[in-house]
Parts: C-alpha cells; sequence; structure tokens
C-alpha cells in the first residue's frame, strides 16, 4: 500500500522507510495509525457477531467464554505467529503484500508472472481481488458501525425510543463516506497527520473501558484458557459456526502487516502490535464479555454499552473517527494495489494522479468514482453492521489461506523448504486458514456472495486484460520489421534528416515499431537521431538507476533502448533517457519529441479469445492509452499515430 508514512519515499529509490524515519518511535506511531486502523476497529462489531442471534436469550457463560478464548489465540496465532513470525519475512526488496508475494514465485527460467503455471498466476490475482472486495466493504462496515452507537441515545425518560432511527444512521454514513472519498483527490496526507495520535487515544480508551468493565468481573479473566475454544463445538453446529465466523472479523484488517511492511518495516509494526494493539483490543474484548455475564441485554451493542452514558457522543466521535482512519487506510491501499496492477500490466493504464511531491502518494480518480458508488449501494442494501458482517469475513480468511499456500510455494522454491517442512507448515496454518474459509461459506447466502461477486468481477477483468494484451502483442509484432532490413533500405534510398532526436515508444524489445514505418510513409522524413525505446515493468518492486537503461548503438544515428522499472517505479521516459546519456546517447530535452501508438482495437480478428471477451477487452482498451503522463512525457512534446490491431 502507498499511505501517508511512505510519503518520504522517492519512487526510484529502493530504500527501505526505517532508513528514512531515523527515530522508530515516529515510524511505530505512524505505523499505529495506517496498519492498525482496520484491525483496531474490529471491537466495535466482532463480539457482537459471535451470536446466532444477538438476544439475551442466545447469551450463555460458556459462549462468552469460547468466543473471548477463541477471540484471544485467533489473534495470537494469526498475527503474532503466523504474519509476524513467517509472512512478514517474505519481503520483496523491503516491500510486502501480494503482488510482492506473487513477484517471487517466478524462477530464472519462468523470469516474469505472466510465465507462472495459471495455477499460481490466478491464484495470485485472486488475493488481489479479494483485497479490493475488503476494500470496498470495510469503509461501510467501520462507518456504520460506529455510528449505530448514536441509537443508544435516548430521549429523557423514554428509554424504549432512540434519537436516531436507522434510516437517520444510514443518511448519516453515507454523508461521512462521500466525505471520506471526496477527500482522496488531495492526498491521504490531508488527514494522515492525525492518524498515529488518535489511534493511540483510541486503543487507550477502548482498552480503559475494557479494563474497568473486567475489575467489576474478574472471572471473565479465566476465558484466556483455551480449553474454552473446545467447548464452543459442544453446542448446536449454527452456534459454533457463528463463533468462529465472529473470530475471523477480530483478524480483519490483519493482512495490512504485511502489505504495508515496505512503508514501516518489520520492527515497529510488532512493536505496535504487542505492546499497543493487542493489550487495547484483548482488554475491550474481555470488557465486552464482563458486561455481558452481568447483564445479558447488553447483547445488542456491548461495545457501546461499555460506555457510561455522559460519555457516549465523545465516543461515538472517537469510533467514527478510527472508522474513517480504517476506511481511509484500505481506500489508499486500494489505489496502490491499482497502480501495481497497471504497472505489471494487470489492468489497463487508468489515470493516476500523484498526490505528493515525490510521487509515492496516489490517486485513482476512476477507481474513487466506482467504489463510492459501490459503497453507498452496499450502505443502502444491508442497512446495519449486523447484516453487513455476513458479507464481510469472507475476504479476509479466502486472502488470508491464499498468503498462506503461496508463501509455502515460495519457500518450497526458493528458500530451501523440503516438502515435509512445507506440508508441516501448510498442515497447521493453511488447515486453521481453511476452517475459518468453511465457516464463512455459510454466509454466502446472507451475503457472502457479496464478496464473490465483486472478487470474481476484478478476477475476470484482470485474466480478460492480461489474455487479450497477449494477443494484442503478438499481433502488434507481426507488424514489425527487422532493424538491419530497415537500415539497409534507408542506405539505398535516402531520406531528409531533420535535427532533432525522435523517441518512438513500442512495447516490443526487438524490431522496428510500427509508428516509426507509419511515420516514415506519411511524413518521408526522420530526425537526425532515431531512438526505438521498450518499457517494461519488472517482478521487483524497485531498479536501481544503472540498471534501468541499456542502450545500444545500431550505427546511422539510430539507438535501441531497453527500459526496466520496478512495479512500484513510475514510467519516468525523459529521466530513463539521461540515465542513457551515460552510455553514449545524447539527447536535449528541448529538441526531443515522442512518439506514441494510439492502437485502435478491433474484435474482428482471428484469435482464441471468446466474442464477448474481446468486446469487453477492446472497451478496456478505450479506457487505457499512452497517456504522455503515464510515461512522464511533456504533453507539448508528444505525437500520437493511430495503428490498427484486430483481434
Amino acid at each position: 500500500m502507498t499511505t501517508p508514512a511512505s510519503q518520504d519515499l522517492n519512487d526510484s529509490d529502493s530504500k527501505s522507510a526505517i532508513a528514512k524515519h531515523p527515530a522508530m518511535a515516529g515510524l511505530a506511531l505512524a505505523a499505529l495509525g495506517i496498519v492498525f486502523g482496520d484491525i483496531g476497529t474490529s471491537p466495535l462489531y466482532a463480539f457482537r457477531a459471535g451470536f446466532l442471534k444477538p438476544e439475551a436469550g442466545e447469551v450463555s457463560n460458556d459462549i462468552v467464554f469460547g468466543l473471548i478464548s477463541l477471540f484471544f489465540w485467533t489473534l495470537i496465532f494469526v498475527i503474532a505467529i503466523k504474519y509476524a513470525f513467517f509472512i512478514l519475512r517474505a519481503d520483496n526488496r523491503g516491500e510486502g503484500g501480494i503482488f510482492a508475494l506473487l513477484s517471487l514465485l517466478p524462477n530464472s527460467k519462468e523470469g516474469s508472472v505472466f510465465k507462472l503455471p495459471p495455477s499460481l498466476f490466478v491464484l495470485g490475482i485472486a488475493g488481489a481481488a479479494l483485497l479490493y472486495s475488503d476494500g470496498l466493504i470495510t469503509p461501510a462496515m467501520s462507518v456504520l458501525s460506529a455510528l449505530e452507537g448514536l441509537k443508544e441515545l435516548t430521549p429523557i425518560g423514554n428509554r424504549e425510543n432512540t434519537i436516531f432511527s436507522e434510516k437517520v444512521i444510514i443518511a448519516l454514513a453515507i454523508i461521512v463516506l462521500i466525505g471520506i472519498f471526496s477527500i482522496q483527490r488531495k492526498g491521504s496526507s490531508y488527514i494522515g497527520r492525525l492518524f498515529g495520535p488518535v489511534m493511540i487515544v483510541w486503543f487507550s480508551t477502548i482498552g480503559l473501558l475494557g479494563f474497568l468493565s473486567v475489575t467489576k468481573t474478574p472471572q471473565v479473566l479465566e476465558a484466556l484458557n483455551p480449553f474454552y475454544v473446545l467447548e464452543i463445538f459442544q453446542h448446536s453446529f449454527w452456534s459454533a459456526i457463528t463463533v468462529l465466523g465472529a473470530a475471523m472479523l477480530c483478524v480483519s484488517g490483519g493482512e495490512a502487516l504485511y502489505a504495508d511492511l515496505g512503508h514501516f518495516g518489520r520492527k515497529p509494526i510488532i512493536l505496535c502490535w504487542y505492546f499497543v494493539v493487542l493489550p487495547g483490543l484483548l482488554l475491550s474484548y474481555l470488557g465486552q464479555g464482563a458486561l455481558l455475564m452481568r447483564d445479558p441485554n447488553a447483547i445488542v451493542n456491548p461495545f457501546f454499552l461499555l460506555v457510561p452514558e455522559w460519555g457516549l457522543i465523545p465516543m461515538v466521535l472517537l469510533a467514527t473517527a478510527a472508522a474513517i482512519i480504517a476506511s481511509q487506510s484500505i481506500i489508499t491501499g486500494m489505489f496502490s494495489l491499482t497502480n501495481a496492477a497497471i504497472l505489471m500490466g494487470l489492468l489497463p493504464r487508468l489515470r493516476v494522479v500523484h498526490t505528493s511531491e515525490h510521487g509515492s502518494q496516489i490517486y485513482v480518480p476512476a477507481l474513487n468514482v466506482i467504489a463510492i458508488i459501490t459503497v453507498s449501494l452496499i450502505v443502502l442494501s444491508f442497512r446495519t453492521s449486523e447484516h453487513l458482517s455476513h458479507a464481510y469475513g469472507l475476504a479476509v480468511a479466502m486472502d488470508m489461506a491464499i498468503v498462506t499456500m503461496l508463501f509455502g510455494i515460495l519457500m518450497f522454491r526458493h528458500k530451501g523448504w523440503g516438502l515435509i517442512r512445507c506440508g508441516i507448515f501448510w498442515g497447521i496454518f493453511l488447515t486453521v486458514d481453511l476452517l475459518f474459509v468453511v465457516t464463512n461459506v455459510f454466509k454466502i447466502p446472507r451475503g457472502g456472495w457479496l464478496t464473490l461477486l465483486i472478487a470474481s468481477a476484478i478476477i475476470f477483468l484482470m485474466l480478460t486484460w492480461t489474455r487479450g494484451r497477449k494477443i494484442m502483442i503478438e499481433k502488434y509484432s507481426k507488424q514489425t520489421l527487422d532493424f538491419v532490413h530497415l537500415l539497409n533500405n534507408l542506405q539505398t534510398h535516402p531520406i531528409l534528416r531533420v535535427p532533432g532526436t525522435a523517441v518512438f515508444l513500442t512495447p516490443q524489445s526487438t524490431g522496428v515499431p510500427p509508428t516509426l514505418l507509419h511515420h516514415i510513409k506519411h511524413n518521408k522524413a526522420l530526425h537526425e537521431q532515431v531512438v526505438v525505446m521498450s518499457v517494461q515493468a519488472t517482478s521487483i518492486p524497485f531498479v536501481d538507476p544503472e540498471d534501468q537503461v541499456t542502450a545500444t548503438d545500431l550505427g546511422d544515428n539510430f539507438w535501441s533502448l531497453s527500459a526496466r522499472h520496478g512495479f512500484l517505479q513510475s514510467a519516468d521516459v525523459p529521466r530513463m533517457l539521461r540515465i542513457a546519456g551515460e552510455q553514449g546517447l545524447e539527447t536535449s530535452e528541448g529538441t526531443t519529441t515522442y512518439y506514441l501508438g494510439r492502437t485502435i482495437i478491433t474484435p474482428r480478428g482471428r484469435s482464441s479469445m471468446p466474442g464477448f471477451q474481446k468486446r469487453i477487452f477492446c472497451a478496456l482498451a478505450q479506457i487505457s492509452s499512452n497517456n504522455p503522463l503515464y510515461f512522464s512525457i511533456p504533453p507539448g512534446r508528444m505525437v500520437e499515430l493511430g495503428i490498427q490491431v484486430d483481434i
């Protein structure tokens, strides 16, 4: 993810954030707001979701003890052991996240993620699609849960009614969500300055409220005994399924530990977890359990009923602020995920706006519009956090299972783990992950279908784009010409050469691009110096400047440039030309013209792609373009030439 804490990271620099932030305490404070925003708001809804029906008659000390025990040991097992001890060590030059993990999998023979076995490739993009699904559901869930505390405000002398109805809360939630998405264009640092301090107040407050409740009913501490987890299964099947599903909610957001690894480093994340986040979460869950032991009727909203009546409005405001932070974190993560997918060639070239002077904070306008419409529809459809919780846990459970599978494959392929060691790892961690997946599968009819619908649509779009792009490049390559043939032809049939440099961008690393041939055909002239340049994203997050460009002198003032950039770096063509100057290519920005091919794609060609998928790809291709901003080309120095490709 790209986050406010990463604003000091230069896009062309592979150094980690720790090198940029010498003060560990400051880095840990930033990590607290960014990494733990989502998991930090889980006490708002997770505990109540552990009951089949949120009614007093469903509450028993056995279920309360089993739920607390399961929450505690799930946090320890999934976050403290699996992620902190294992997954966080699988970094790609300091970067984490599903794409970083996927890019580590290819061996020297495969080279890129596109040459991975199809099962691994699909598994990787499925993990990314589930993160999109989670990113669209989390803001709705967090904001609704926070604002539902207003239901506990009642008129004086009338405890049966509430001042804020469900419709009013839904309207307020949509207003807050529209506000969150509306400020995205200003950059995440616009509200990011308060992230860490607000989350310190949040975790301190929920921890204190939980501690005060525990002091009234200290017997609840017995629930930390892991044997109470086993007692859950002595109750009805559906009760056990419900409790296990709720346990998944308590670790929702845990995947951010890995996704934000490159921005903060492992140590600050682990310090925050053990000294702030885990104590705050545990005390909150213990406090809610103690409250239910005293008053089973508190199941309607155990989190807010821990709060004294005088502090309810301030707590709702604090919870809303925490929900905004959780939403902001995952929205920014979606932007970063989209940018990485574009650079890796998994999505069309959508317009990406860099909102910081270093380029590390980004904003994707098209995604922002789609997200705000989708999230608003989700709120209107599900109406309450209780209903939405049925759609919430499935994406997290499936994504964590995919990360576990890919991590084991990585260790087997590249780290020397044998089948036995991988089998033990999968036998322990994947079994637990799949147990959570199975329990959440039962939520599909009640809301889990939304997760699958969003993820399936994104997987389909990614597969359609990558497949169509492969076919398009194959068709495009058939229109290329060998350089030897072109140079020989120019020797025998000279044409006018005018002052300046022409840079022709092409997706192919070899051959004469059709744009150059069209230019010669129609203009009957060439610049004094001609550069044919291919720009490719690599499977590593950052490429050092000295390794980014390979320049080859073809003779007669023709040059071939092969440029590479990391999947977290921008494709800055003018900067790459300056790097090529160290290899003998002399250019002047004021006399350089850039030629891009405006590829017109039609579905009339013959290929293995079905007709309906061709039409979808063509629609995606209309969205995508060789945008000069994508290549950091000054618009006034760019010329487009149209090329038609039938797929």
